[in-house]
Order: structure tokens, then C-alpha cells, then sequence
């Protein structure tokens, strides 16, 4: 199960993996996105046929076809398979046009042909993958991409030739290769476009272990010159705390972004990543009021956690992020379950839960209970200035920078008294008496 609407993964993540140049290969690519694999087995399938990419440095160079070659091929396959007998001979502008058609799909499929696969090392790639690249290849040879090619620059295409062409691509059509052909031609594309954004952004492929997390120089992908950061933990639970502005949400982001593109087979934003298997990931980041479903902002906070506990009641192994925890409540109110949710949790060994919370009170607990683990996010007092520097430690943060950065802003003074106007001396208020017409 993945909730991960808080990570903004449509709008702000997959346009990292995103150079296909067809809708339907971005089809593709959006499944592969969004459908977790079932086991650790299929992880490493998929890591595998991405990686076999990454080591055909050609298939990097710049290329690019258009969406006008494209479609004009697609539909020109998908038109002639529904045609009942093919007459060259009624009109010489249909001939003409035909010449056109063939010509278009000649010159396209020699281009990604070149481009990907004349080079491709068949035996370098898994097995699942090769035959797909092998479908690929046979169309080409027995359509003599080639060739014909060079019969189209040469404009040397002439009508006689157009029956045993037509005849040999409307076979295809009818027998299910060319459809064949398609979803391994889109399948292709949208693995070599997540081949490639792993390649420009850097990332580096995970690997699964028995039990914990730990995630070596990570940091979000979006961010410019991210400040980078380390964490390993065993316990259960992780405090995360520090100040307002200090960065936990983002921290909290780029750590479910790793688990979560761990889990999809890709590679993730940082040096070195070894985590354990989880059923469940679940990212709740700036929860907010769910007006269609009539939920307050405490009442959306506390499904968010009971969702999770469901599963992990199963039992299934959770990974799971609470930012600010219960901030929609009381603070009493907040304090008590907040001191009860994270003793529970601590019952699901295999599990991991993240919460950062502003409840300093909860230290003390925390210290002595071996199920929970605490981090900061550092933040310096530089001539009573708050300076940020976006790293994580271990421990506990006590600062406290509100009522310094009020009074920078200059909120006290414009909350005081002595500065009030007289607004009963305005010119500028309201009449005494109604108006009257």
C-alpha cells in the first residue's frame, strides 16, 4: 500500500524520470511510477533491467524524435490492418500518398533504430528484457528497415513495390506483432527515460536488507545545493524535533522519497541506501482539513494513524511519517496521546515510524524508552539570530526560537500600546450618526 500524496510525486517527482516522447511510453513510465512491485525479488528485476541501460552509455546521446514522426507511423499501422483488401491502381494520388506513408514509417523506425538498437548488447540485459529487445530488432529486419530506408532517401520508393510491402506490414498487423512490437517499443522507452533521469540527477540504487534503515548522504532532489544528511536507525520509532523553519518537513520528504522510490525498483536521491521490506508506506506530510469527508485537521490526523495501525495489527511491516503529530489539537490533549501513540507503536519491531513534534515535553519519555530514537535538526543562536544549517543529529533539540523571531519582525512593537493611534482623533473613521437618504 502506498499513501503518498504528501510527496507531490506526480507533479514535483516523476518529471525527474520523465523523457519519453510519446503519451503512450509516459503511460508507461506512470505505472511503473505508481505500481509497487510485490516482492524484493521483483525490485531487483526491475533495478536490474535499469541498470543493464545505464551501462550502454550510446543509448545517452542526444536524440529525439518527433511527436508528428511518431503518430503519423502509429496510425498509419493502425489504419491499414483494418482494411479489407488493398487497391493501388484506382488513383494515382492514393499511390502517392501510400509512398508518403511507407516512407514516414521507413524513416522513423530507422532513426530509433540507430539511435538504440542496431548497438544494444542483447546478451548484457536480463532476460525478461532481451526478449522484448529482441521482438523489437526482428521487426526491423524482416520489414528490412534498412534497406528500405535507403530506397526512401534515394526516393526510389515506386508503386510496384507497394502491394508486396503493404501485404507484409498488414500480415503483422493481423497476427499481433506489430502490436507486440508497440508495447515492447513503449516499455523500452519509458525504462530508458527512468534510465536516464537516475543517470542525470545521480541517484544510486538501494539495497534491501533484513531489518532497519540507513541512508547515507540523502537529501531532496529538488532542492539546489541541498545541505546532505545521514541516518541509521533500529529502533521502531524516530523523534525527529528541532525548530520552526529548520527544515523537518523537508527532511522528513526526502527520507519517504527514498523509501518509496527504493520500493518502485529505482534509484534514490542519495550516496548509499539499505533498508528493509515494508508492505506499507505511508507519508503524512501538511495534513489538512478534509472537507469531503468533513474531517478536522485533529480528526484527518487521527485516520491518517489509525490507517497505518490497521496494518500493522495485520501484521504487515509499516513504514510510516507523522509530521507534528496531533499539532490540530490541544496541547494537553496533544501531549497525553502523543505519549500514548508512540509507547504503542513501539510494539511493531519490524515496523518504522517517523513523528517530528514541537512537544519538548515528550523527552523524557523518550529517553528512557529503547523502542524510540531521537534526532535534531541543528540550528545556531548567532548574536541571539537563529542560522540554519539544515543538518541532522542525534539527540534531542530544546531551542526555541518563536518569541526571537516575533520580536525580529517586529511584532512587539507594533503590538504596543504606546503605539496605538488615537482613533477616536481621526479624521479617518466612521460618522457618529447613520447616513441618512
Amino acid at each position: 500500500m502506498l499513501t503518498i500524496h504528501d510527496l507531490h510525486f506526480q507533479n514535483e517527482i516523476v518529471p525527474l524520470f520523465d523523457h519519453v516522447y510519446n503519451e503512450h511510453a509516459r503511460d508507461v513510465l506512470l505505472q511503473w511510477m505508481t505500481d509497487r512491485p510485490s516482492s524484493v525479488d521483483e525490485i531487483y528485476s526491475r533495478q536490474s533491467i535499469l541498470k543493464a541501460l545505464i551501462r550502454h552509455g550510446h543509448l545517452f546521446r542526444p536524440f529525439a524524435y518527433t511527436r508528428t514522426e511518431f503518430h503519423e507511423t502509429f496510425s498509419y499501422l493502425k489504419e491499414i490492418g483494418a482494411r479489407d483488401k488493398s487497391n493501388f491502381l484506382f488513383s494515382r494520388s492514393r499511390r502517392s500518398r501510400e509512398i508518403g506513408q511507407l516512407s514516414n514509417l521507413f524513416i522513423f523506425f530507422h532513426k530509433i533504430d540507430e539511435a538504440w538498437f542496431q548497438s544494444i548488447r542483447i546478451a548484457e540485459l536480463p532476460e525478461e528484457f532481451q526478449t522484448r529487445v529482441t521482438r523489437i530488432r526482428r521487426i526491423f529486419e524482416d520489414l528490412e528497415v534498412a534497406g528500405n530506408h535507403g530506397i526512401v532517401r534515394s526516393r526510389s520508393l515506386t508503386a510496384a513495390e507497394l502491394p508486396r510491402l503493404t501485404r507484409t506490414i498488414k500480415e503483422k498487423v493481423r497476427n499481433g506483432e506489430i502490436d507486440a512490437f508497440w508495447n515492447d517499443f513503449f516499455f523500452f522507452e519509458a525504462c530508458l527515460s527512468l534510465a536516464k533521469g537516475i543517470v542525470k540527477h545521480q541517484f544510486h540504487f538501494p539495497t534491501f536488507i533484513d531489518e532497519g534503515l540507513s541512508i547515507k548522504r540523502f537529501y531532496h532532489p529538488l532542492i539546489h545545493n541541498p545541505v546532505v544528511n545521514d541516518i541509521e536507525v533500529t529502533e521502531t520509532v524516530t523523534l525527529i524535533t528541532g525548530p520552526n523553519m529548520s527544515g523537518k518537513s523537508t527532511l522528513l520528504k526526502s527520507i519517504g522519497l527514498c523509501v518509496t522510490l527504493a520500493h518502485l525498483g529505482l534509484a534514490v536521491p542519495a550516496e548509499k541506501c539499505e533498508l528493509a521490506w515494508f508492505d506499507v508506506i505511508s507519508i503524512a506530510i501538511n495534513l489538512n482539513d478534509d472537507i469531503l469527508n468533513g474531517y478536522s485537521h485533529f480528526m484527518t490526523e487521527v485516520m491518517s494513524l489509525k490507517n497505518v495501525l490497521l496494518q500493522a495489527r495485520e501484521p504487515r511491516r509499516c513504514f510510516a511519517i507523522f509530521d507534528e503529530l496531533f499539532r490540530g489539537t490541544n496541547p494537553e490533549d496533544a501531549l497525553a496521546i502523543s505519549r500514548r501513540t508512540i509507547n504503542g507503536l513501539t510494539q511493531f519491531k519490524y515496523s518504522c515510524f517517523f513523528i517530528s513534534t514541537h512537544l519538548h515535553q515528550l523527552k523524557e519519555s523518550a529517553v528512557t524508552n529503547p523502542g524510540v530514537s531521537m534526532h535534531y535538526i541543528d540550528c545556531q543562536l548567532n548574536r541571539n539570530k537563529p542560522v540554519f544549517t539544515y543538518t541532522l543529529r542525534e539527540g534531542w533539540s530544546d531551542l526555541r526560537i518563536g518569541q526571537i523571531i516575533f520580536e525580529q519582525e517586529g511584532l512587539n512593537e507594533l503590538l504596543s500600546d504606546s503605539v496605538h493611534p488615537d482613533v477616536s482623533q481621526s479624521d479617518n473613521h466612521w460618522p457618529a450618526s447613520p447616513l441618512t437618504i
